[in-house]
């Protein structure tokens, strides 16, 4: 029987071998790797296992793993194993953040899981004794533990799988290279960049300069129909036919410009006389002087054109514009009236559209939700984008207490409150705005509609629905949401928020304190500096600028994904494939879930005749603005953001008396659902990043997968940034410590990444 190590695959033909494999469930060797993307919403595994068995003595199996089902969905497990003819099995598996070893159903050894660390597998036998190896590069190895063998392992199946076993929301896609093959090198362009990241940063951190880059790919969508060219990708403001399809001559004017990288190619980008400029194609091509390069990070290939997952996502959408209006503080009333919009939305989601990406089981609780720590505990809306700081030196109604909604800063003050636009019955207008085809089609082409939003001047509101939050992220730069939670966290005093704080100072005596790791802050602590207060390090001007310096970083590492490498259209153009198809103008490979809900199911009665098309009504005049849809830049900028601030305070604290909107917005009242007491100031950071995302969504201009890997991509931005700034201090025991999306502690000290 041949040995264990002639067994090859490099997975570099884009087919998978059948000789060598046998294949089950959504498995594709594409991109020059092998990925498995099991279902969301159900309990399944897929994978594949050899088709001939081999001999383990003296020899070794190993595999490199890109990437890992998503460590947040606690369910997921991503394994590489072999067994025998019996019950004879030895085991890598990954689950729930730890890397396991197993034998014969018996976990040897365990330990929190690092991608970077752990990125290549080995089980190995030599002279009677297994062997379970890991490597960063393939090359030198580490044993994370050795067992005699129990049995003698000459006849192996060997098997690669990733699965979840009860139903999971978004697990994400395992991605496995090189089984048995050495190392491959980057490709020319990656290797460039590398190198010149290199050069560009060398006198400023060692640290940067060995970081790893990641290879780019995409989900082929510019490929994948040659017969309808680049359907399934952005185009809004290049020039189109008379259905709205890419004219392929300007979308290849795009292309040539980022392949060429030549700034005189991005002027030569052909769009229609007139049309609106694209938003800064370029930017992913500078340099940094700290934090990631740009192209340092990446995300996973966004769902195809022609996928379930992108007809659900599409679904869901489609709902979140027709609840635009109803008041969160009514959903759990309106979900138990039979055929209310929420009601539908929930039936809907969860049977027509169950791998849109949030919770499989819908419920009112969770609509429209984001899916990471603290985003579905309490309100919908965070606390931070409703409440304001308190201080007793102010009149009653204006800032003496949280829930009348103003943040201080310094002598300035900002008011939770904003202008809404019109959409309720009570208006006399609706805010939908492209659902007209020939409108439409004149946005896709470029034509300037900014400007025509209608706003309701009565008065001004807290955020009380979908609509509302698509206005508050439809003019901000991001960071203002951040900075306002900054202050707020900075600056409450100690007592109750809503009956007095006593004799307490606002900016003094804080209500919630900082990180363990600073230095200065909480005071009183074993490690509170006896002489010194933070300031410009470990004080409000490091932070403040920390959320700007990391905003810059994201949104550039973020244009990267959406310009260089995924192009992904926006839900406004598959939309409007959508109502080409089914007003029979053209055909397209679409889902038939989405078709089937819009014509009989349960999107039926509102489409085509409320608005008198099939198109996604947008929250916006204009629409989506002039850039591709993944990642997306609210998130990623949010994602980060929340990390920064994560990292600055004790995520732990409680928040104290939560407040919801009144229906109608004009007030906060007490929020007394059963989680009400278990709101904290980490899971509220996480519903601000989550609700400034899905906000995008509600208005129309983003999908629900442009939130979830967006808002880790920020992450994985602000993580770079901290760990080149923990290399700084010259105070002693600094660090930062913060719970990550995956709800995984971590520790980040003196240039390394530890458990919390």
């Amino acid at each position: 029987m041949a040995k264990a190590h002639t067994f090859t695959d490099n997975f570099n033909d884009n087919s998978i071998n059948t000789s060598k494999w046998e294949a089950y469930g959504p498995v594709q060797e594409v991109n020059h790797r092998l990925e498995i993307r099991p279902d969301g919403g159900i309990a399944n595994y897929a994978g594949c296992k050899s088709t001939a068995a081999y001999d383990l003595t003296d020899s070794f199996f190993h595999l490199e793993v890109r990437q890992a089902l998503l460590q947040s969905a606690p369910t997921s497990e991503t394994a590489f194993f072999a067994r025998g003819p019996g019950t004879e099995r030895i085991l890598f598996s990954l689950g729930a953040g730890e890397l396991s070893c197993g034998l014969n159903g018996t976990t040897l050894a365990h330990e929190p899981y690092d991608p970077e660390r752990h990125r290549w597998w080995r089980m190995r036998e030599s002279a009677g004794m297994l062997h379970w190896e890991v490597s960063a590069n393939g090359r030198e190895w580490n044993t994370l533990v050795s067992e005699p063998a129990p049995f003698t392992p000459t006849s192996l199946i060997v098997e690669l799988q990733a699965g979840c076993y009860q139903p999971t929301s978004s697990p994400g896609v395992a991605i496995f290279d090189c089984f048995n093959t050495p190392p491959e090198r980057l490709s020319r362009r990656a290797e460039e960049r590398r190198l010149s990241a290199q050069a560009t940063r060398e006198q400023v951190a060692r640290l940067a300069a060995e970081r790893h880059h990641p290879e780019h790919f995409n989900n082929n969508d510019e490929v994948n129909y040659p017969d309808r060219p680049f359907i399934g990708s952005y185009s809004k403001g290049l020039k189109h036919d008379s259905v709205g399809d890419p004219d392929p001559i300007s979308y290849g004017s795009l292309l040539r410009a980022l392949e060429s990288r030549d700034p005189g190619d991005f002027e030569e980008i052909l769009q229609p006389s007139g049309a609106l400029k694209l938003v800064n194609p370029q930017a992913g091509l500078t340099f940094e002087l700290s934090g990631p390069d740009p192209q340092a990070v990446t995300q996973p290939p966004a769902p195809r054109f022609d996928s379930k997952r992108a007809a659900a996502e599409m679904g869901e959408l489609y709902w979140m514009a027709l609840a635009r209006d109803v008041p969160f503080i009514n959903y759990a009333s309106e979900a138990g009236i039979a055929n209310s919009i929420i009601e539908r939305a929930i039936r809907s989601l969860t049977t027509e559209f169950p791998l849109f990406g949030g919770t499989p089981t819908v419920t009112a609780q969770n609509l429209f939700r984001g899916i990471f720590p603290g985003e579905q505990v309490g309100p919908y809306i965070s606390q931070f984008l409703w409440k304001g700081n308190s201080d007793p030196r102010k009149p009653d109604g204006q800032g003496r207490d949280a829930d009348e909604g103003f943040i201080t800063y310094g002598s300035q003050v900002i008011d939770q409150r904003q202008w809404t636009v019109k959409g309720f019955p009570e208006i006399g207008a609706a805010a939908d705005y492209m659902t007209q085809f020939a409108t439409w089609l004149a946005v896709q082409n470029g034509r300037d509609d900014r400007g025509k939003d209608q706003f309701d001047t009565t008065r001004r509101r807290f955020i009380r629905n979908l609509r509302d939050g698509a206005q508050y992220v439809h003019f901000d730069q991001v960071v203002n949401a951040y900075l306002s939670a900054a202050f707020l966290l900075l600056s409450e005093p100690l007592g109750n928020q809503l009956t007095g704080m006593g004799a307490s100072r606002p900016q003094v005596d804080k209500e919630f304190p900082c990180d363990q790791g600073n230095p200065y802050d909480p005071p009183g602590t074993a490690s509170d500096s006896r002489t010194q207060v933070g300031f410009a390090t470990f004080g409000p001007i490091q932070l403040m600028q920390l959320l700007g310096e990391v905003s810059g970083r994201a949104g550039r590492a973020v244009w990267w994904q959406k310009w260089g490498v995924h192009r992904r259209l926006r839900p406004e153009e598959y939309g409007g494939r959508v109502d080409n198809h089914l007003s029979s103008r053209r055909t397209y490979p679409l889902d038939s879930s989405i078709l089937n809900s819009l014509s009989t199911g349960l999107l039926s009665p509102y489409f085509s005749e409320r608005w008198g098309s099939f198109l996604l009504p947008q929250a916006y005049p204009e629409g989506a603005p002039l850039h591709p849809a993944y990642g997306a830049g609210h998130a990623t900028l949010s994602g980060a953001c929340a990390t920064i601030l994560k990292a600055y305070f004790d995520e732990s604290a409680p928040i104290e008396n939560p407040r919801i909107a009144s229906a109608d917005g004009t007030a906060l009242v007490a929020y007394t659902g059963a989680d009400a007491a278990q709101m904290t100031v980490g899971g509220e950071l996480n519903k601000l990043a989550g609700n400034i995302a899905l906000f995008r969504n509600a208005a129309g201009v983003h999908w629900r997968t442009d939130y979830s890997e967006s808002l880790l991509l920020g992450e994985r931005v602000a993580l770079g940034l901290l760990l080149e700034l923990s290399l700084t201090f010259n105070e002693d025991g600094a660090f930062f410590q913060f719970t990550r999306f995956d709800g995984s502690r971590v520790r980040v000290v003196d240039g390394r990444v530890e458990p919390a």
